[in-house]
Formats: structure tokens, C-alpha cells, sequence
């Protein structure tokens, strides 16, 4: 893929980091897993038919970053589970437009607040060895929705024109995903945990396509607290018609602490 434009990053959601909740009884078990997600961009932009390609790696989204939040939420009762996943990022970009002589002649700035937020519902589908943490495993399909939003504004001020003028443009939409996710204690302490999904498909205003896989190792170091790493993959493609399209791809590291109640 050719290399893509800033800006929606990091983006982005490992809806997948939560461990797995003991399904014990009936009680309600929840899970939240606060995580930095180091992806890097790369792919293709097209705004108004002219297309752009940019590549960012981490260390280059971290220079422009002004705000970063990333947290999963997951709850399960039994069989049923519940999830969200929230990736927000603010960044903010100044450029200065100098002459040969080093005279400043025009000031931009840039700013972009992006959101990427999964949501849905999984079905314990299979399930092996002991239900209690560290002795067994289980297979989960879900179905929910990847919301993506963008918010654009561009100021530039220049010292041989009076007054600031100012450029902002936002856009969101939905994908609906469907998808599975597994876990497996590999010792009572080491645990394996991997998600993959697939969705979009040009329903309403939906991508033409939108797919993501992951793959973590845990540490559980208190029946409470679990420690999580592993890598990320997203991937989007979306025309609208107005001439604007995006084909890009985040991927990189993943880190998380969990805490389950």
C-alpha cells in the first residue's frame, strides 16, 4: 500500500485487550484495560480527486500529538458479553512559510482531533478445560460497529494580510463488523489472546471495507490485574461521493493493564 495521510491515528481501538472475565454464576464481571497503542499510518488520502500519499511512523504522530486517550471496556455475564473500545487523539501542527531572505510571510496551523470507538455483543461459542482463570480457554463471536470521526481545522495568518482566516471540515460514519476472539491459558499465569474482524461493505455510509487482527500475551499478576502486549492491525478503505476517499493502515505494538471486578 502506498503511504497515507496523517492525522486518524494510533488510532486506534484494540477492542481486544481486555482478559477474560470468569464467567462465574450469574454476577456480572467487568474489565477495564487502560493500553498505548504505538501504530504507525501509512496508505493513501484523496480529497477532491487529488490523492496524497504520506507515511507516519509513531515517533512522528508523537511530535504532533497535543492529547491521546485509549481505554477498553468489557463486561460478561455468563455466555454474553458486552464491549467498547475508545481510541481518541488530538494533534496539532504549525508551518511557517519563510523566503529566501527569512521573511515570514504566512503562519499555518493545523489541528485534528480523531476518534475510533468499536462497540458490539459476543456469544461464548465454545469453551474448554476449567472455567476458573488459568485452566482452560474459550471462543467468542461478536457482531457490533467501528465509528470512526474526524475533525479538521486549518488557521493561517499572515503579516500582509488583515485577519486570520480559518478552514474546518468534519466528517464520521459507522461500520457494522462481525468478528471472533479467543483465549487460552498457556500456564496459570501466561495467557494468549487474539481477535480478528472484518465489516464495512457499503452499507449506508459504511466503508467499502474495514478489517483488523491482533495478537496479545498476558501476565496475570493478581487474579485483579493483568499486564498485556502484543501487535495491532487496521485497515479502512472508504470513497464518498464527492470525490474523497482513504485507503490506509494502522499497525504496531500494544501495551495494557487490566483490571477486572
Amino acid at each position: 500500500m502506498k503511504k497515507i495521510v496523517p492525522g486518524l491515528i494510533a488510532l486506534l481501538l484494540a477492542t481486544t485487550l481486555a482478559p477474560t472475565v470468569a464467567n462465574a454464576a450469574d454476577d456480572w464481571k467487568f474489565a477495564v484495560t487502560p493500553y498505548l497503542w504505538g501504530a504507525g499510518v501509512n496508505g493513501t488520502a484523496t480529497v477532491k480527486s487529488h490523492e496524497a500519499d504520506v507515511e507516519k511512523t509513531f515517533g512522528d504522530i508523537l511530535d504532533d500529538l497535543s492529547f491521546a486517550a485509549m481505554v477498553n471496556l468489557q463486561a460478561r455475564r455468563g455466555r454474553l458479553g458486552l464491549y467498547t473500545d475508545v481510541t481518541f487523539l488530538g494533534q496539532e501542527d504549525t508551518h511557517d512559510l519563510v523566503t529566501p531572505a527569512g521573511v515570514t510571510v504566512l503562519e499555518a496551523e493545523t489541528s485534528l482531533d480523531s476518534w475510533i470507538v468499536d462497540f458490539g455483543a459476543s456469544w461464548e461459542t465454545a469453551r474448554w478445560g476449567d472455567a476458573a482463570p488459568g485452566k482452560g480457554g474459550f471462543l467468542d463471536l461478536f457482531l457490533g460497529g467501528r465509528y470512526w470521526s474526524v475533525d479538521t481545522e486549518i488557521k493561517a495568518d499572515s503579516p500582509f494580510v488583515a485577519g486570520e482566516r480559518k478552514i474546518s471540515s468534519s466528517t464520521g460514519w459507522v461500520d457494522p463488523i462481525v468478528g471472533a476472539r479467543f483465549a487460552a491459558d498457556l500456564t496459570p499465569k501466561l495467557h494468549l489472546l487474539g481477535r480478528a474482524d472484518v465489516g464495512g461493505v457499503e452499507i449506508g455510509d459504511a466503508s467499502k471495507l474495514t478489517w483488523s487482527a491482533a495478537a496479545y500475551l498476558g501476565w496475570r499478576f493478581t487474579p485483579t490485574i493483568s499486564g498485556w502486549f502484543g501487535y495491532k492491525h487496521l485497515d479502512v478503505e472508504r470513497e464518498d461521493d464527492k470525490s474523497n476517499s482513504i485507503d490506509l493502515a494502522f499497525s504496531g505494538p500494544l501495551l495494557g493493564i487490566s483490571f477486572t471486578f
